[in-house]
Parts: structure tokens; sequence; C-alpha cells
């Protein structure tokens, strides 16, 4: 058969049954917050405003490179945010984040742990305990404005508010959950994400 008639072949009906098919199991995920599906349909975290993308926030991998789609791509992430120095909340946060990863037993691997640095002189002594004590962080370097425009917070008041993350298999910031929220509340909207969701 030619490229041509190949081509020919290729109706578009089936790019749109391919972009269905990835993308209506993440739809389903969302759709459990907001409309049922569960005895407990309640989520815990806020959601963020639609069209916020990890990709659009201009992350550069620790050797200096562009963060790049395959990086950023295909898994579900808990993303959290430090400057150069970690104080004690900050440590505990990226503690409980290690440890709800871990929580998720045969799960886990569909969830990445996400640290974005938005200061690349990292405190030495803290930087050591990062690479000992918490090797299953993905880490990036981020521009705070670049994230505090797009999430809509002022100068340091993410960091601030020890906020964690969740992030979506495309990229899309989904969900927040600021000091009030525990382990329990975030780990009970990660399991029925992944339950509505096989992607990931």
């Amino acid at each position: 058969m030619s490229e041509e008639q190949k081509n020919n072949n290729f109706k578009p009906y089936m790019l749109w049954l391919l972009i269905f098919t990835f993308v209506a199991p993440i739809g389903a995920a969302y759709w459990l917050f907001t409309a049922g599906g569960t005895e407990n349909t309640v989520n815990r975290g806020e959601f963020v405003r639609p069209g916020v993308q990890l990709l659009d926030m201009k992350l550069k991998s620790l050797d200096g490179t562009d963060a790049t789609e395959k990086q950023l791509y295909g898994h579900w992430h808990l993303m959290y945010f430090m400057n150069a120095n970690c104080d004690k909340q900050c440590e505990e946060k990226i503690y409980t984040i290690r440890q709800i990863k871990t929580s998720l037993h045969k799960e886990s691997p569909r969830f990445v742990n996400l640290l974005i640095h938005f200061d690349e002189n990292i405190n030495a002594e803290f930087k050591k305990k990062i690479e000992s004590h918490y090797s299953n962080f993905d880490r990036y370097i981020g521009k705070k404005e670049v994230f505090n425009e797009a999430l809509e917070y002022a100068d340091n008041e993410m960091i601030e508010k020890n906020i964690i993350f969740i992030v979506d298999p495309i990229g899309n910031v989904i969900l927040k959950y600021s000091n009030d929220k525990t382990a329990k509340d975030i780990i009970s909207d990660i399991k029925r994400l992944l339950k509505a969701s096989q992607i990931g």
C-alpha cells in the first residue's frame, strides 16, 4: 500500500478516539470530586484554577538543561517548593510527602515526588540530607515569579503556607493542600484519583 493510500485510510475520528482514550480517565477522576461516584465524594484538596501546565513553568534540571515533556509527563506528581533553606515545617512537609508515596504500596510507582528549588544555592547541610534521605524526589529548578503568577500567589506566600500540589500525568496542576490538611487528607484524594484513572 502506498504512503498516499495509508494517509487516505486515516480518518479524523481516529485522532479524536486516541485523544479521548488518553484524556477520559483523567476527566473521570475529576468527576469523582465534583459529581460523585464513590462513598465519599468530597475532595480534601482545593482545586487549582484550570490551565496551569507544568511544562509552561520553565523548569530546568539540576544540570541546567530545560525539563522536557518526557521527564514531566506520564506520572502523577506530589509537588512542593523550597528556597535555599528548609526550616522545620518545610522539612516536615518533605518527610510527609515521602511517607505518602511509601504508603501507596503497589500503586507508589504511579506517583513521583517533585521538589522545585527556587534557589540553586541550597543550604549545604540540607542538600546532603536531601541526597541521602529524600532520594526518591525528582528535583528541578524553577522561577518563583513564574509559579506565583500561574498559581496566584505573592512573593513567598506559597512557601510560607507550605502548599503541596497534585499534578496529573499530562502536566495539569489540579489540587492544592495548605497547612490545615493532613497526610490522610492527601492520601484519600490520591486513592480516588488512582482508582478513577489508569493513566500514569
